[in-house]
């Protein structure tokens, strides 16, 4: 009887204790479903976590008359044929619609975004734990731990980093309190004998090439960030927005400029914060579906 009125005040606690700001089980299960999944998509944005926190599928797919859409971004991500190869598996049959979207920031055309650390981290994580993150420990999410000084407030409220992890691959996300120069000084380390890559963009162009030939849309556009960040990249990472967009699209790409680029709001700089992050979802799935038409 104590065992059992145990495991029910456990149970009754787990259920109906507030959310934690980021859960830790809902993160694991997360990227192992996106990096292990089998579904078919028509649209996939393939990026770093600029694209991963800054794309909504959900709100994409309906600018696209409900085409299955995949946020396939990933921390530090890099565009190669590591990326490339995993996608081709990703897409449905080759006589429907098919997409590929390239967030070209900066940092995912230089050589140590090549390394695809998350990615890889994933990748090859053993069969067990994967299993396990999918399908076992989202059933105990109520083990999440969550402070006691944040029982009383509302998420709206709590400080830190807040994250709702989506199942088509978007991290829905803000901070409290934001910061939007705090990624400032972060991206000056992260240039640092880190440029952009010549060939990087010479193996992305031909890729382009080769998914033309397949029959695949190809879409690239440079994601909003702040005015500060845009400045700073330009003048040290050695992105040249201009000369990059020609070259995709002599490639066969099609290139989207963004307008109002700096009317969104990103909350450490960097990333867009989430309602921004649905506002410029609905511009991208309008522009796509556009150039579709």
């Amino acid at each position: 009887m104590t065992a059992a009125l145990t495991v029910a005040l456990v149970y009754f606690v787990g259920i109906y204790k507030p959310k934690p700001i980021s859960s830790t089980i809902q993160k694991e299960k997360f990227w192992a479903e996106k990096t292990h999944s089998n579904s078919k998509y028509n649209v996939i944005f393939i990026g770093d976590s600029r694209l991963y926190r800054g794309i909504d599928p959900k709100t994409v797919s309906k600018t696209l008359n409900g085409l299955k859409v995949l946020n396939f971004g990933y921390s530090s991500g890099g565009h190669n044929e590591v990326i490339f190869d995993e996608i081709s598996n990703r897409f449905v049959d080759s006589d429907r619609t098919r997409a590929v979207v390239l967030v070209l920031s900066p940092y995912s055309l230089t050589p140590k975004a090549q390394e695809n650390s998350y990615f890889n981290q994933e990748k090859e994580r053993n069969e067990r734990d994967v299993f396990n993150r999918r399908y076992i420990a989202p059933f105990f999410d109520f083990f999440d731990p969550v402070k006691p000084s944040e029982i009383f407030q509302s998420n709206d409220t709590k400080q830190g980093y807040h994250e709702a992890f989506r199942p088509d691959g978007w991290v829905e996300s803000y901070k409290i309190p934001s910061n939007p120069e705090h990624a400032l000084k972060v991206y000056v380390n992260d240039f640092r004998d880190n440029k952009v890559s010549q060939d990087v963009l010479d193996k992305v162009y031909d890729q382009v090439k080769k998914w033309k030939k397949q029959g695949i849309r190809v879409f690239g556009f440079r994601i909003p960030t702040t005015k500060e960040m845009e400045k700073l990249e330009d003048s040290i990472s050695g992105y040249k927005e201009n000369e990059i967009r020609m070259n995709f699209e002599k490639a066969g790409g099609e290139w989207i400029n963004i307008e109002d680029r700096y009317g969104y709001v990103s909350y450490d700089g960097s990333h867009l914060e989430r309602k921004s992050a649905i506002r410029f979802s609905d511009y991208i799935g309008n522009e796509i579906q556009k150039r579709m038409n």
